[in-house]
């Protein structure tokens, strides 16, 4: 047994003696401590780190607890699953011939709802339309070098998938016992152990790179089967029950069950998808810009005069629905980039990533407002895709090509005139200075502008007059969900297990993973309990 202690703030202090000091008892007491969780408190005048523990105190722990001290609780198995030091056992044993699956995708629920497949021993089949991550990573850089985009592997589609190129941020709202698990996989893929206990942790692009071919190397050592460049374009479909898939070479796969993991932007999927079967409904989602700042502005502002010997701030806003509606901050990229992420010509489409180091002289973040049915040109299930199509066409025309994007500084922004001219950004295809309001709808404009007007308050120099909105922040998580039944099987289509962002049930590389665990874990259910 152990005790869950919260809430510390040892400073230069030894974590155990403030543990002993907390829990009224004497340092030599404390048999075992496990830092689980590590922050940086910076709502004080001097940032302080702030420590959540794991305690073992032997036969004095019923008293402790008895006691009933303010952040001091039992330490659960859930506790200890969160932290990465439980996992469900994999019974490996033989699966029939008849059922070997394949999963299309590779991103964070493909790769992992193969992972587990493949140490179950199914020796699934992981397709990927795009690139491993060493030939994609020279694709991205030509395409934000050149504006050259291959439209197959770029920094939406190949290994990893759109993650790849977005900081490798681990943080999620979820509480699911998973998300221990997905973290200390990560730690035996190569990430940085601190990952286990940092409260918002992240792996850095360049790391995710060596990440990635480690779990490549593990899917292959357990039997899985993994082929580039194969997208799917189809699903085949016998007797009501899909059976395999089809390529766009036209080549056919007879095998099965199907995991589908094709990430939010994979537009033409939704497509083939509907024709196969899958029940779909439209989802509501958020769009909206990305606000850069100089990073010591954001530094000197949330961490003081202490900012230089800190790492870079980050933050999280919400702004509740006042005039307008409700806005947040969203994939916060301290000392990060603005990026272009278009999978094609004629669109524009920007996410926010960082290096491992965070060293950039900007920091950067999504500021977006809900969107949603009512909002939509049409009911149907791609009524959202339309939405989003249009906003990227518009960007690309107003941004005058070559995926340069339309950009404003914040002040022009509240002012309601176009910005004329811009301060130098992140963006690697450079901005052109316009009036955002002719690009946002305008209950998103008129709520971003509110939103940034209270964020000033949180923020000093929040809307300075070297601050910048670039736009559009429109793919924030998938605008469909393909509904699943109890045993996690696609509704319309037995056969198919709907995973990840992109058939709407996940957002985020971890949720997406967790999702992807699941997946994997209920196909072993259904073969083991229910396959012919």
């Amino acid at each position: 047994m152990a005790l869950l202690v919260s809430g510390l703030y040892p400073g230069d202090a030894d974590p155990g003696v403030c543990v002993a000091v907390r829990l009224g008892v004497d340092p030599t007491d404390v048999v075992c401590l496990t830092v689980v969780r590590r922050a940086l408190d910076a709502r004080h005048r001097r940032p302080r780190t702030v420590l959540n523990c794991k305690v073992e105190l032997g036969i004095l722990e019923e008293a402790v607890l008895a006691r009933k001290i303010p952040g001091v609780r039992r330490f659960t198995t859930r506790d200890e699953a969160r932290v990465g030091g439980l996992a469900p056992a994999i019974v490996r044993r033989s699966w029939p011939a008849s059922l070997r699956p394949i999963v299309v995708g590779a991103g964070p629920a493909g790769l992992f709802a193969a992972l587990v497949l493949a140490e179950a021993g199914a020796e699934p089949l992981l397709l990927e339309r795009g690139d491993p991550v060493e030939a994609r990573r020279s694709r991205v850089a030509r395409y934000w070098r050149e504006g050259v985009v291959d439209p197959e592997s770029n920094v939406l589609y190949g290994e990893g998938g759109a993650g790849t190129w977005s900081d490798g941020k681990l943080h999620t709202r979820r509480r699911d016992a998973e998300v221990g698990e997905v973290l200390a996989r990560l730690v035996r893929c190569g990430a940085d152990p601190s990952i286990l206990e940092e409260a918002r942790p992240h792996l850095g692009t360049d790391r995710l790179r060596g990440i990635l071919q480690s779990l490549r190397n593990q899917l292959l050592a357990q039997g899985a089967q993994i082929r580039f460049r194969a997208r799917v374009d189809g699903l085949l479909v016998d007797a009501g029950r899909c059976v395999g898939v089809r390529l766009a070479t036209g080549e056919e796969i007879v095998r099965g069950p199907v995991v589908v993991a094709t990430g939010h932007s994979a537009r033409d999927a939704f497509g083939w998808l509907l024709r196969a079967g899958l029940a779909a409904e439209v989802r509501p989602m958020a769009v909206g810009v990305r606000i850069e700042h100089p990073r010591v502005l954001v530094d000197r502002a949330l961490h003081g005069r202490h900012h230089r010997d800190l790492p870079a701030a980050d933050y999280r806003l919400v702004c509740p629905p006042r005039e307008a509606r409700a806005a947040w901050s969203f994939c916060m990229c301290p000392g990060g980039l603005v990026v272009p992420v278009s999978p094609e010509s004629g669109r524009v489409v920007l996410n926010g990533m960082s290096l491992s180091t965070r060293g950039s002289r900007w920091s950067n973040a999504a500021l977006v407002v809900p969107v949603g049915p009512e909002d939509y040109p049409g009911s149907d299930p791609l009524a959202g895709v339309r939405f989003q199509d249009a906003l990227e066409q518009r960007a690309w025309d107003l941004g005058g090509g070559g995926f340069r994007a339309p950009a404003q500084r914040v002040s022009d922004f509240l002012a309601g005139r176009p910005s004329r001219d811009l301060p130098r950004t992140s963006h690697p295809r450079g901005a052109t200075p316009v009036d955002l309001h002719d690009l946002l709808p305008p209950v998103v404009a008129q709520s971003l502008a509110q939103a940034i007007r209270a964020f000033c308050k949180r923020i000093e120099g929040f809307a300075g007059p070297d601050v910048v909105l670039l736009a559009p922040e429109s793919r924030t998580t998938s605008p469909v969900r393909f509904p699943r039944g109890p045993d996690g099987q696609a509704v319309g289509l037995p056969g198919v297990w709907p995973a990840g962002e992109g058939t709407g049930h996940a957002g985020g590389i971890v949720s997406a993973a967790i999702d992807g665990l699941r997946a994997a874990r209920a196909i072993d259910r259904w073969v083991r309990i229910s396959a012919p």
